[in-house]
């Protein structure tokens, strides 16, 4: 998936025609916008907007509503902002709470006293 592909998806999220809206200055503001939800997802940013973003489906729907809640932001979109922020949030955390390995351990007392 492209950066273009996710600014896309974000557009449509945001019922914005998303032809109209790129243009050198914007595309400027949508790539950042872009590489700060892939850094907050621990994700690897891109240079350009026509660059390949390595990320699964799960990841590629969080970085969607990021990016729509940025926009929304900044386009004063204020009730679809507090939509996309809730709905960004529970993504995010649900792409950063991969657990590796479960174990059970017991509790220890480090000051050694019980």
């Amino acid at each position: 998936m492209t950066g273009y592909e996710l600014l896309k998806g974000a557009f449509l999220r945001l019922g914005v025609n998303n032809d109209t809206e790129l243009s050198d200055g914007t595309s400027k503001r949508d790539l950042e916008f872009i590489n700060q939800i892939l850094i907050d997802l621990k994700l690897s940013p891109i240079t350009e907007l026509s660059e390949e973003v390595k990320c699964s489906a799960a990841e590629a729907e969080a970085v969607c509503c990021g990016i729509a809640m940025l926009l929304s932001f900044t386009l004063g979109e204020e009730d679809k902002n507090q939509i996309y922020t809730a709905i960004y949030n529970a993504k995010r955390a649900t792409v950063l709470c991969k657990t590796e390995k479960i174990e059970d351990v017991l509790p220890k007392a480090e000051s050694g006293a019980l």
